[in-house]
């Protein structure tokens, strides 16, 4: 593989890493769905089984036990080997819970990505968690009078879907 071919898989497996994040927290089944293989596997601690159906699960889950909630992924290696790339990716979850706790989640995502048919997605999910903490809930920021803050919406309301 050379460099530009290398930098394109690169980009296109960061590409499905954030399309994860954005499907979780939109709770959008299909993108989330859009990132694994048919027969991944994804061991999420909480939920060990095919990615495909962790999707609904994750979804099902958060509409039950959250109201809101935010990924963000940062320190990302990738070692391709042919059509096959081995990476780790932090990754920092913020969430407010229905029963008023907030949570933020330090993991990392520990994958296998296989490129079949020409296109880059998860085959294998490790979910390894570093730090967990809760806290107490604080009056939200968007309450200052005067402001009009557009809030995010959990589902393809949500004004980042432009159809």
């Amino acid at each position: 593989m050379d460099k530009l071919d290398e930098m394109i898989a690169r980009q296109e497996i960061y590409a499905a890493l954030t399309r994860y994040c954005r499907g979780v927290d939109r709770c959008d089944i299909d993108l989330i769905r859009s990132v694994y293989h048919e027969d991944a596997v994804d061991d999420h601690g909480m939920f060990k089984g095919l990615g495909i159906d962790f999707a609904p699960w994750i979804v099902a889950w958060e509409l039950e036990n959250i109201k809101s909630c935010q990924h963000l992924i940062g320190n990302f290696t990738c070692d391709i080997r042919g059509d096959t790339a081995f990476t780790e990716t932090y990754c920092i979850s913020f969430s407010e819970g229905l029963t008023g706790h907030n949570a933020t989640v330090y993991n990392r995502y520990v994958d296998r990505f296989e490129r079949r048919n020409g296109e880059w997605k998860i085959a294998d999910r490790l979910v390894i968690l570093d730090v967990t903490r809760t806290d107490d809930p604080a009056p939200p920021f968007g309450d200052v009078p005067g402001w009009d803050f557009t809030w995010g919406r959990r589902d393809r309301a949500d004004r980042s879907y432009r159809d």
